[in-house]
């Protein structure tokens, strides 16, 4: 446990996980939130959340958020500057100006950054560089080829296929082309949003199921703390995009064999960017083989669902990994947590425009979690929750969180 006088500044599209289990640890916790759910301020002693300082909402801010992420981290740093530690989680993860500005400002003071450096996370999120050395050591990754390239040749690609930017997030521009008309409509709509054809992939479609693995390093030593189903643009979640990241499964019940590729790829990596901290690593299980999609060098969504299933608080050990003399201690308990029990995550997107005054008994829900306030009503395509559901068994936990689901749907129909 750490000490109470201990502090850190949490900063992310959504901190409240990660608050409540630096709280739980014994930090003093302070965040610059998107969201600012209902269930992030008992665990925090001072915030900023986004959406309040602007008087806006997610739809009008979701595709421009860093900046003010970044902003807002600066100002709440200068109010609170002898915190110890800055942890940057989603929100930040190309928007290196913004991260830059923020590291400047925690120069000035004592505050430590718990994150991996720009220059290791432009190269870990240069996916074209990694598909390189990944296929130099022999193993899968999908066909893919620049934007740019795709345009002036003639590639072979069977249909249907994806177009998705070199740096996508949470699976939010990832596009499947069923032909050449999708694709013709699919360049309109993004040429009125500044198109730059040289951020986007073409790539093969992978047709399987989605995997993530997390790591946790001091930078040369490896360890794997968890092994998870992902869940994908699920309908049944109402998610607004396809491909849009809906929670996760941990851990995901594979074959051994599976798991072993999946590590081996996952720890060759993490070494050879120099990762810190936990990270997370993307995949395609088709056929018995993970195929690689993307590195997320930062605290990957299932975090807490992990800790769930192993009974370890990982943002503990996440800001004591970057204390030399903590990683003994650190292998210790990762090697010896086994999952006794299944967590499922899922995020439930608002199908409609959803009435606050649902929301007080919609929170009120076992195992709800980043609880909306009912202060104003939820637009259609906000995310609504989060489920966390804890079982014995596989089938157990995820159909326990999918009653949780029809639970919600009676309430707001």
């Amino acid at each position: 446990m750490a000490n109470k006088s201990v502090s850190v500044l949490v900063v992310g599209f959504n901190t409240r996980p990660l608050a409540y289990s630096l709280n739980k640890a014994g930090y003093d916790v302070y965040a610059v939130d998107f969201f600012g759910d209902l269930d992030l301020y008992p665990y925090v002693k001072d915030s900023i959340v986004v959406v309040n300082a602007l008087s806006s909402n997610y739809n009008s801010l979701k595709d421009k958020y860093s900046k003010f992420l970044a902003h807002y981290t600066l100002q709440l740093h200068s109010k609170h500057r002898d915190v110890q530690f800055l942890l940057i989680g989603s929100g930040l993860d190309d928007d290196y100006e913004g991260r830059q500005l923020i590291l400047d400002e925690i120069k000035t003071s004592n505050t430590k950054s718990v994150n991996n450096d720009p220059e290791i996370i432009k190269k870990a999120r240069n996916i074209e560089l990694i598909f390189e050395f990944l296929k130099s050591r022999g193993y899968k990754i999908p066909r893919s080829y620049s934007f740019e390239k795709f345009q002036s040749k003639q590639y072979n690609m069977e249909y249907p296929f994806i177009l998705k930017k070199k740096r996508s997030a949470g699976g939010i521009n990832v596009f499947k082309l069923e032909d050449k008309t999708t694709l013709i409509s699919q360049l309109e709509i993004l040429e009125k949003k500044k198109f730059i054809p040289s951020e986007w992939l073409i790539q093969e479609y992978i047709h399987g199921i989605p995997i993530s693995c997390t790591t946790i390093s001091n930078g040369k030593k490896c360890e794997i703390i968890s092994i998870n189903r992902q869940i994908i643009g699920e309908e049944y979640l109402n998610p607004p995009k396809m491909f849009m990241y809906c929670g996760n499964i941990v851990p995901a019940g594979l074959l051994k064999e599976e798991e072993r590729i999946i590590s081996e790829i996952s720890i060759i990596l993490t070494k050879e960017l120099g990762l810190k901290g936990i990270n997370g690593f993307d995949f395609v299980l088709k056929d018995h083989y993970p195929f690689f999609m993307e590195c997320n060098p930062r605290i990957p969504g299932s975090i807490r669902a992990s800790e769930s299933a192993l009974n370890l608080n990982l943002m503990d050990l996440h800001i004591k990994s970057f204390i030399p003399k903590e990683w003994r201690n650190i292998k210790k308990l990762i090697k010896s947590a086994k999952p006794n029990t299944v967590a499922t995550k899922l995020i439930y997107f608002a199908p409609k425009e959803i009435d606050k005054s649902f929301l007080l008994k919609i929170n009120n829900l076992e195992c709800i979690h980043d609880k909306s306030e009912p202060t104003k009503n939820i637009l259609k395509g906000e995310p609504l929750c989060t489920i966390l559901y804890i079982s014995k068994s596989f089938s157990e936990s995820f159909n326990g969180a999918k009653k949780i689901v029809n639970q919600i749907e009676s309430i707001i129909e």
